[in-house]
Parts: structure tokens; sequence; C-alpha cells
């Protein structure tokens, strides 16, 4: 497939031209942009030290990007099940100089060790009919890859570490599904979260899609979880 270049910042990013039809595309688009902006106001209030840090799905490699950028004495991870993910993030990488980020083939965190003081995500969180890797979320309303991360992330922050998820969410008679599915892993004292909604409407067009009848409105959310003690 062709490749299109975005730039983001004073970074560049090659991804997969639009619109992204092979199974997979790696996309770059206005979700990348407030992804970014989160990270980056993350980074502006977290003083404490960044060894380790990994970007769950890191496609184009915003992420990892900004985090290295931000941290250069961080060791940044940016972890994708799609080849072409990490070869896209691999370049995007050398071209911005940044030599500490390392790319790496993992179902989520499967293939990765130990802990990490910033886990970041920001995975598909469409039901999509083909399956493509960049959209499909899974479970009833794309919201299953979102859970499975909060699940795995908690377990893997260290000590004051934090996870930052940006997705989006599938309302349904005014109810938050993906928050609904979280909450029983936020319930511990051992961590302290934060949940807002960034964006209260956007991919409208998608209401009309299959599966998509009952749904209100698809909105974008960021979920920032630190690990107390």
């Amino acid at each position: 497939g062709t490749v299109r270049w975005s730039s983001l910042s004073d970074l560049l990013f090659a991804h997969s031209a639009y619109p992204p039809t092979q199974a997979d595309a790696v996309f770059f688009g206005p979700d990348s942009y407030r992804f970014a902006q989160l990270i980056e106001a993350h980074l502006q209030q977290r003083f404490e030290p960044i060894k380790r840090a990994v970007d769950i799905g890191c496609g184009a490699g915003v992420g990892a990007l900004m985090i290295a950028r931000a941290r250069p004495d961080a060791e940044v991870l940016a972890v994708d099940i799609n080849p072409r993910a990490l070869r896209l993030t691999a370049v995007n990488a050398e071209l911005a100089g940044l030599v500490n980020v390392s790319a790496y083939h993992s179902d989520v965190l499967g293939s990765v060790q130990s802990e990490f003081d910033l886990i970041v995500a920001n995975p598909p969180y469409m039901n999509d009919d083909r399956e493509r890797a960049y959209r499909h979320g899974g479970g009833a309303l794309g919201e299953e890859l979102s859970v499975r991360i909060v699940g795995e992330s908690l377990p893997r922050l260290a000590l004051g570490g934090s996870l930052v998820l940006y997705t989006g969410v599938a309302i349904v008679a005014g109810e938050d599904p993906f928050l609904k599915a979280v909450m029983p892993l936020l319930g511990s004292d051992a961590v302290g979260w934060t949940y807002r909604e960034l964006d209260p409407d956007v991919f409208g067009e998608e209401l009309d899609k299959p599966g998509y009848e009952r749904v209100e409105r698809i909105a974008v959310v960021a979920l920032t979880v630190t690990r107390l003690f």
C-alpha cells in the first residue's frame, strides 16, 4: 500500500494512505492528534523519572515518539500485532533521531517483560464487520480490546506508574459499557484514576452501520490510572 506523511508538532509520521482499506493499514488521523495532546499533558504534570514506557498498539508510533522525545532517558517500547505498524514506527523513530524507541511484536503486553512507569494506548474501538486491525476493537460494541488493555496493564505498572488510555465508547441508553466493564478493575485502593470525555460525539456516520442500531453516540474518552502503592 502507499504511504502518506503527516506532521505532528515537529515530528513526521509515515502511515497508510487514505482511505486505509488493507487489513494491515496503519491509521493516522484526528485521534492521533488528540492522543498526542493527552500524553503531552500527562508528561507536563509528571515529575518523577520515567525509566521504562510502552505504547500498546503503537500504529505509526505517535505515543512512543511523544514519550521518547520528552524523556530522552527513558527506554520506550512500541508494541503492535501488525508488522507494518512496527516497520513504520521504526522508520518514524529513526527519522526523528530518537534512539530510545524499540519496536516489538506483541499482543498487548504478552511478549514484553517486567514493569513500566508509563503505559499508553490508543486502541481501535469500533465494531468493524471486516475486522481490520486498526479499527476493530471486538466485543459487542468495540470495547473488548480497551478493557483487556486495562486488565493487562494495571498489574504491570511500577509504583507511581500510570496507564494513559485514549479510546472511544459507544453510549447505549445513557450507559458507558467500557466504564462499566473496567470499574471492577479500578476498585482497588492501590490505584487512583480519572476518567473524562474528550469529545462527546465522533464518527456519527458510523451509527448507520450494522450493530450500532441502539447506539446514541460514540464518545472519545481518556482513562488515566496511577498505581499508588
